[in-house]
């Protein structure tokens, strides 16, 4: 708990006001001359200005692959946290949607535009977050925390607003500054957990994603039809977030190494007072610009994500299945309301069915990293590519069709409300087993630009998975809801071949 508590925001805000004594270090190793093992152990490189500072070893308590298992545990659990809450908080305001229209005199699409406008931005903001995390003179916490805080702000002022045009301009920015967990969430799992334990936990970060959206309606819906007032799930929002701030404070540490070791550093100057002491990313920083540096990434990130064929063609494939899956999440109020004539609250529990998938193809995909893909990866003499791990990719791109086409042919008042349900839950193994895939192949194909690579997917799905679902009630009408299902059928038949291609194209990746 230690290392947890030092390392967390509250932590190093403790140490800088007790000069490092409220929370101390008990592994700094300074180096002196006396002592030459010792400063052979802390000591990457020296020259005739500067001492280099880097981990003691691979061992390095202070390491985050290294920490104990419990500091393991709640930092995981805090990222996976951050994450449910956050795409909950696009979806919980679903619900309030039709008592914005009643309120303001809203259309249609001004006031899905509440929806479509979070989605957007925080699809832009991990352009700007993950950079910002990538300092060291930042590092990760902070970019959580205060986006979290602000996040939490923005959203009792969306409770408060008193017009249509407050409400859209305050989603927008809370979903700007709240991204942090999907802009940095996969790269601090990365940092914590050895390579053999990565899958696992991107497997539950994944879930805890694909749960938000699910789980949001039913929440936003319990809430507005308990107090009968549009910013109910807004009030929920706002505590649901405070509570995670609180959680990101207290109990959320630290996983950036060049952050990490550049404050160790600061700390041997401190206690020395000779001040060559310096970490490696001080050595090349030192005459760089921070507002440079931080446009600079952000640049290179979306160079990164247009420029390189792979990573473009997964943003392609990965836009088109975010837009599927919001435009047809609007499908549902009209087949389970106006078709079945559920209630607000049943409608809700008509998510439960994406949910039952969920959970399924969790089970499936860690069987499939335990009995396959970690076998054949431990082997001493095995050379696995990352186009292995597209395999449950291609599993789960068949399963798109078919859930969109049940969903289609099923949904009339003469076939039972049950059928329907089973054809989402098809959705969910499709959905996450291929973001699955393809977040673990990114990542392993792209180790040193993870949270670039990440952050520019994010901006590619969530922009076009924001504007999407305005065409919801105009192609409904258009086509009804079998052939309107069908059409996003036919679109995800047609994005079948993607992984198969991917694994059999041969590219060139930086490992």
């Amino acid at each position: 708990m230690d290392i947890l508590l030092r390392e967390s925001l509250f932590g190093r805000l403790m140490n800088y006001s007790f000069n490092g004594k409220a929370l101390p270090y008990p592994y700094d190793c300074i180096p002196s001359e006396k002592d030459a093992s010792t400063s052979e152990a802390c000591i990457w490189n020296n020259s005739d200005q500067f001492t280099v500072v880097q981990f003691i070893g691979p061992d390095d308590p202070e390491a985050p692959r290294n920490w104990p298992v419990l500091t393991k545990s709640f930092a995981t659990f805090g990222v996976m946290l951050l994450n449910f809450s956050f795409y909950a908080a696009s979806a919980i305001y679903t619900p309030s949607i039709p008592w914005v229209k009643e309120t303001f005199g809203a259309t249609d699409a001004e006031g899905t535009l509440g929806l479509s406008l979070f989605v957007i931005a925080y699809g832009i903001g991990p352009l700007v977050l993950s950079p910002l995390s990538n300092l060291p003179s930042i590092g990760r916490t902070p970019v959580y925390f205060f986006g979290c805080l602000t996040f939490c702000l923005f959203n009792i002022g969306t409770a408060l607003a008193k017009n249509l045009h407050t409400i859209l301009i305050l989603r927008f920015f809370g979903g700007l500054v709240g991204s942090a967990p999907i802009s940095v969430g996969g790269a601090s799992l990365m940092e914590i957990h050895k390579p053999s334990q990565v899958p696992y936990a991107i497997a539950f970060y994944a879930v805890s994603g694909v749960c938000g959206p699910i789980l949001g309606p039913i929440l936003g819906t319990l809430v507005v039809q308990r107090w009968q007032d549009w910013s109910a799930t807004l009030w929920l929002l706002s505590g649901i977030t405070a509570l995670t701030t609180l959680y990101v404070f207290f109990f959320l540490p630290e996983t950036l190494s060049t952050n990490i070791l550049l404050r160790r550093a600061q700390r041997f100057r401190a206690q020395t007072g000779n001040q060559s002491y310096r970490s490696e990313t001080e050595m090349k920083t030192e005459k760089s610009n921070f507002f440079i540096d931080i446009t600079r990434q952000t640049v290179d990130d979306f160079k990164l994500s247009c420029m390189d064929p792979v990573i473009l063609f997964v943003n392609i494939d990965t836009m088109l299945i975010y837009g599927i899956l919001y435009l047809w999440f609007e499908f549902f109020p009209f087949v389970f309301g106006e078709i079945y004539h559920l209630t607000a609250i049943q409608q809700a529990l008509a998510f439960f069915g994406i949910l039952v998938g969920a959970a399924i193809s969790v089970i499936i995909y860690i069987s499939w990293l335990y009995f396959y893909y970690q076998p054949r990866a431990s082997k001493a003499d095995a050379i696995v590519e990352p186009e292995l791990r597209l395999v449950p990719g291609q599993v789960g791109a068949i399963c798109i069709p078919i859930c969109l086409f049940i969903f289609a042919w099923t949904s009339r008042a003469s076939v039972h409300w049950i059928a329907p349900i089973i054809g989402t839950a098809f959705f969910a193994p499709g959905f996450y087993l291929t973001f699955q895939a393809i977040l673990n192949y990114l990542g392993e194909s792209y180790p040193r630009h993870v949270a670039s690579v990440f952050a520019g997917n994010t901006f590619f799905r969530s922009s076009f998975g924001g504007a999407l679902p305005l065409a919801a009630p105009q192609m409904i009408r258009a086509l009804d809801i079998g052939w309107a299902s069908s059409t996003l059928g036919f679109i995800s038949v047609a994005m079948v071949p993607l992984p198969f291609i991917l694994e059999r194209v041969s590219f060139s990746h930086e490992y």
